[in-house]
């Protein structure tokens, strides 16, 4: 008896509770649940054994519910069936996953160009075709036959178009030997729905490839311009619609130069463009989407003052002003190092820690954080931005290995700047984890990349001092002992990897730095310093 149902007998205010509707409620809502249940498992067998029916199967449902539910059992399915072609005397594997066969609830008929990146982020086109049922990727299955028609001969060669600019390009095609698609494609379609999968004997003939049809490439080719758009959703991620450019050219024209040159083959037409008011560059532009450039150092074995020191300086940086996830840079901004990471201060929370000075190191609060902007100066070398002001350590500093391609700052007085010199805004990101600091430089690309080269023109050997241990630095402890050195970078710049500029972007001198030798036990002839 449940407490609610107790409290209302005791309580004459209270209405009594019926049981038996409560009973008949329970009984309803049991049935319900188990409806639901024996309903899911009948249509999840039907996906697995008939694909291809469930659609009729389950007429209560909406169109777009079963598209939901079955597509990816109905996908699976057909990605591992598999035809045996037979020519001749040999037989080629068709396995339908190799040209992304799926199937679709709805009644379809038509063809799209998808444009994609491949593994090595190469741009190419496909074409995708619904037929029916089913969807595949067409562009795949005529490469498949192209290829397999080149071991009986010379393949025939469709009419094509290729567009580059404002220029278009029409290739006549040629004569040859293949397979016979439509026929094929045919074949193929109707053994699926017949859930057939035995082998198919087909042929390679002769085949006479077909004219060029320009008024069906005019219909392809020409199209209104559209400008980008962008949607935010609940969660503020971005979903963008690209621009389209608009295309056209004088279909009269273009067929009488075919016809008047018909022993040509290939012609090349003349495209009139219209560009839309927002480009998808220009839309995607306020989001910072792709990486420019990014460094990694290592501030493994820091004492815990210079480790809160680096991570309080990446904090600043990435929440400066209105910030909270990296600090954005409009065209023209420029960084300040000591500006956006403030004053090093205790109140500021730094701490303590080992800094450089002439005579040598001592501790100052923020010391470590020079890290951070080297780190920086990094990344902005290798997304080209425009350094504006940047100092050379005055000894070879140890968490980043390339001497001369490092930056310090002191309050008041040496800064690291630089400013946006693209033509869109980027953002710059400070993330650490495992004691490695990295910087992140996010903008929209443009085809320009970086590298820089070290030459060292010298080097100046250091000397040995040996000191009694104390508490701070027992015995053995060995601190500096560095070379002083002179070192030239040069920045070359490319774009779209072809090299448009090189420069010599500093000349730094180092000093070399004594090596302290902390020991009770001198050498023979040292001296205690």
């Amino acid at each position: 008896m449940s407490a609610n149902y107790r409290y209302a007998r005791n309580n004459r205010n209270v209405p009594q509770v019926d049981q038996k509707g409560c009973a008949i409620q329970l009984y309803s809502g049991i049935g319900i649940v188990l409806l639901v249940i024996i309903g899911s498992i009948y249509y999840a067998f039907a996906v697995l054994l008939f694909p291809m029916e469930v659609r009729n199967s389950m007429p209560y449902m909406t169109q777009e519910t079963i598209a939901l539910s079955m597509q990816p059992a109905v996908s699976q399915s057909l990605a591992d069936r598999r035809f045996t072609l037979k020519i001749d005397n040999k037989e080629k594997e068709f396995r339908l996953g190799d040209f992304e066969f799926t199937a679709s609830p709805f009644e379809d008929g038509h063809s799209e160009e998808i444009t994609y990146k491949d593994d090595k982020g190469k741009e190419k086109t496909k074409t995708v075709t619904t037929k029916g049922n089913l969807c595949f990727n067409e562009t795949a299955v005529h490469d498949f036959i192209y290829n397999l028609a080149k071991e009986y001969g010379t393949p025939m060669i469709k009419p094509k178009y290729k567009i580059q600019g404002d220029k278009m390009t029409v290739y006549k095609g040629s004569d040859g030997v293949g397979i016979d698609y439509d026929t094929l494609i045919n074949t193929i379609f109707d053994r699926i729905k017949a859930d057939d999968y035995s082998p198919i004997q087909t042929k390679v003939v002769t085949l006479t490839t077909p004219p060029v049809d320009i008024d069906k490439i005019y219909a392809e080719v020409r199209c209104e311009p559209s400008s980008a758009s962008v949607k935010e959703d609940s969660a503020g991620n971005p979903k963008f619609t690209a621009d389209v450019i608009g295309k056209d050219f004088d279909l009269e024209a273009a067929r009488n130069t075919i016809e008047s040159q018909s022993k040509k083959s290939k012609w090349t037409i003349d495209l009139t463009l219209t560009y839309p008011e927002v480009s998808l560059k220009q839309v995607r532009a306020p989001y910072c989407l792709d990486v420019l450039s990014t460094c990694t150092t290592s501030y493994k074995g820091s004492s815990t003052e210079r480790i809160n020191n680096v991570e309080r300086a990446a904090d600043n940086i990435n929440t400066y002003g209105d910030f909270t996830d990296g600090y954005i840079m409009q065209p023209g901004d420029e960084f300040s190092f000591n500006n956006i990471v403030g004053q090093r201060t205790e109140k500021n929370g730094f701490m303590k820690a080992p800094v450089y000075l002439s005579s040598g190191s001592s501790e100052d609060y923020g010391g470590g954080i020079c890290q951070v902007s080297t780190t920086i100066y990094c990344a902005a070398l290798y997304a080209n931005l425009k350094i504006t002001e940047r100092h050379n350590h005055i000894y070879v500093i140890h968490y980043w290995p390339t001497a001369g391609c490092d930056s310090t700052v002191d309050w008041g007085h040496l800064d690291f700047r630089f400013r946006n010199n693209k033509e869109y805004p980027i953002k710059i990101k400070l993330s650490y984890e495992n004691r490695k600091l990295t910087a992140t430089i996010t903008g929209t690309k443009d085809g320009i990349t970086a590298k820089f080269e070290r030459e060292i023109e010298n080097e100046v050997p250091f000397n040995t001092v040996y000191k009694h241990p104390n508490a701070d630095n027992p015995e053995g402890k060995i601190s500096g002992g560095d070379k002083g050195k002179t070192i030239r970078v040069w920045k070359y710049v490319y774009q779209d990897g072809k090299l448009i500029e090189k420069k010599k972007i500093s000349y730094d001198k180092y000093k070399p730095l004594t090596k302290t030798i902390y020991t009770n036990h001198l050498p023979e002839g040292a001296e205690y310093s």
